[in-house]
């Protein structure tokens, strides 16, 4: 089968967590065709979508082949695996590849990442989740910080822990301090989302990978000394780990509710039995996982995504 990545450049990847170059590795030794798309070789044209796109010759050494273009009906798959930060260009991307025909399996579609977001999709669930208020006043903030006294406040559109900051209203809180956290790279203002913080984080933030809505791995995060963030990117240690009881039964109910909503691929991160954030653009830490646990997950990622993505082109051509 043919399958395309959209990826971020290589050379911005980290190496250290980075999830979709053993997918890909694991195509090409299966003999699958994998092609490597960037943002600006997507294109539409009228209502059909162009890719500019390298064939992937290797992952290990890095190697990709001369630039094509080719019509994107041609795939069987489609991988979205690019990095928030989520800002209009990725909105945009996501509503060019919603004209991609059905007949190309897309994991996870595009259209599920325009609608739904990291950091907010977990509030279909609210009792799973910590108390959150999301908005851009800073007064509609300050009082949310003064029913927690200290809370986490995150940018809606990144990852990896960019932009998250711990405020404590016994350390800061007035309302000038928090108007500055709603300005943008741009001097504009945007949207945040603040968490109560849980102080269980210091045991560690689980991220548990999610394949067609059941667990297949995962790994618990624990901050650095004196941080507070579970992010690999952030220093964090990774620890093997379980879910409690409570954890494995709204793993249970979410997961399929998630597939069913087409994600195939989830990263689902919990701290002290409460959902904080679901990974839905490119989950990782498979490598991290493996690590910990001891085996390979990429063995039962890629059959499972291999057969999933010919049994919905099979319905497709009935």
């Amino acid at each position: 089968m043919k399958f395309c990545f959209w990826m971020d450049p290589y050379q911005s990847l980290n190496l250290q967590t980075e999830t979709s170059l053993l997918m890909m590795g694991s195509l090409l030794d299966k003999g699958h065709q994998v092609d490597w798309l960037e943002i600006e070789g997507l294109g539409l044209h009228q209502d059909q979508v162009v890719f500019q796109v390298r064939p992937l010759v290797s992952t290990s050494p890095f190697e990709l082949g001369a630039e094509v273009s080719v019509a994107a009906a041609e795939y069987q798959c489609m991988v979205i695996r690019k990095d928030p930060p989520f800002d209009l260009n990725y909105f945009h991307a996501t509503l060019l590849l919603q004209h991609l025909p059905q007949s190309v399996v897309q994991i996870n579609p595009a259209s599920a990442l325009a609608e739904f977001n990291e950091k907010l999709v977990a509030l279909n669930w609210p009792e799973y989740t910590p108390d959150t208020w999301t908005g851009m006043c800073a007064q509609g903030l300050l009082e949310f910080t003064q029913l927690h006294q200290k809370v986490v406040v995150k940018p809606l559109g990144d990852c990896s822990g960019r932009g998250i900051e711990l405020i404590d209203l016994e350390i800061e809180g007035t309302l000038e301090q928090l108007l500055g956290l709603f300005e943008d790279d741009q001097g504009g203002k945007r949207f945040l989302t603040a968490q109560k913080f849980l102080p269980l984080v210091s045991a560690g933030d689980k991220r548990i990978f999610l394949l067609a809505g059941k667990p297949v791995g995962m790994v618990n995060r624990v901050p650095a000394e004196g941080s507070f963030l579970g992010n690999i990117h952030q220093g964090a240690i990774c620890e093997p780990t379980e879910l409690s009881p409570r954890e494995a039964d709204i793993v249970a109910d979410l997961g399929p509710k998630l597939f069913a909503k087409g994600l195939f691929l989830v990263g689902l991160d919990m701290i002290g039995e409460q959902v904080t954030e679901i990974n839905l653009t490119s989950p990782s830490a498979v490598r991290q996982i493996n690590e910990v646990q001891g085996g390979n997950i990429m063995e039962e990622i890629v059959p499972q995504l291999i057969e999933y993505v010919a049994q919905k082109t099979t319905q497709h051509n009935l």
